[in-house]
């Protein structure tokens, strides 16, 4: 048999063997406000992979070495301890460990090499089991500091737990509104930026980390103008159309904000994807 013969059979047997987990993780990315990117996560590592092709040597004969094999059972047994323990964020990871096996145990060490990013990229789409915890962080992060902020601009304001209290009303800084969403969705696109240019490690590690404050600071600066809008034109302006328009503005000044960090490290360079 050859090895695209194996892969199938493989392919197979690993959605039938992790169907709950690929489930859940669909369910997810429909339900769980912090994954709904989620989606688009496998198809950009599919994409990544498949521009690869001319580059890698698919060789037919299976690699030599058993740590292709090791891996693979490694994953399964993550799988099996996440299934008897009901650790749902366990059985995405095996899941990403067992593609990583299967790789390196038709392919080979260099195969798996040059795939290294796209298979691991795909822990973005697994839910990490600390969102619930994270989220009121990053809510009272946000509340504090966006009363502050409004509070600069010569607006009166105070907070009391997670509400800022206006001349023109109360509003609420809920949990969906923490920034913990962006934060995410953030990372995920910095790490594949991180890819795509060229640079040292040290560079790329620091891009990468600092999409946190810039997404929380994007929330932030997104909570204080919808805020200032409350209290120039009223609550109803600010929480209809202006509430959705600057989730999508304070997000891409995020982006720039990424970019011009990396921009910090000399001339970008990209690297030819296609």
């Amino acid at each position: 048999m050859t090895n695209r013969q194996y892969l199938l059979i493989f392919a197979v047997v690993l959605f039938l063997f992790f169907f709950k987990t690929i489930v859940w993780l669909v369910e997810s990315w429909i339900y769980n406000p912090y994954y709904s990117h989620g989606f688009l996560i496998p198809l950009i590592s599919i994409f990544l992979i498949r521009s690869k092709k001319d580059e890698i040597s698919f060789q037919e004969k299976r690699d030599t070495s058993d740590t292709g094999f090791y891996m693979l059972i490694t994953g399964l047994v993550f799988y099996v301890i996440s299934f008897f323990w009901t650790i749902r964020f366990l059985s995405g990871v095996a899941l990403v460990i067992t593609i990583a096996g299967v790789i390196f145990f038709l392919y080979g060490k260099e195969v798996l090499k040059e795939l290294a990013f796209p298979v691991c990229f795909l822990v973005f789409m697994v839910p990490l089991p600390l969102n619930d915890y994270l989220a009121p962080f990053f809510q009272y992060i946000s509340t504090v500091c966006s009363t502050q902020f409004i509070n600069m601009i010569g607006i009166s304001a105070y907070y009391t737990g997670y509400n800022i209290h206006l001349s023109r009303g109360i509003f609420e800084v809920a949990l969906p509104c923490s920034g913990l969403n962006s934060i995410i969705s953030l990372m995920a696109i910095s790490a594949l930026f991180c890819y795509m240019i060229e640079g040292s490690v040290k560079a790329k590690v620091i891009i990468f980390i600092s999409s946190i404050p810039m997404a929380l600071m994007g929330n932030i600066l997104r909570i204080t103008a919808v805020l200032f809008i409350a209290d120039r034109y009223g609550s109803e302006v600010a929480l209809s159309f202006f509430h959705s328009f600057s989730s999508l503005l304070l997000f891409s000044v995020s982006l720039i904000g990424l970019f011009l960090v990396g921009r910090c490290f000399g001339r970008l360079r990209f690297k030819k994807i296609l």
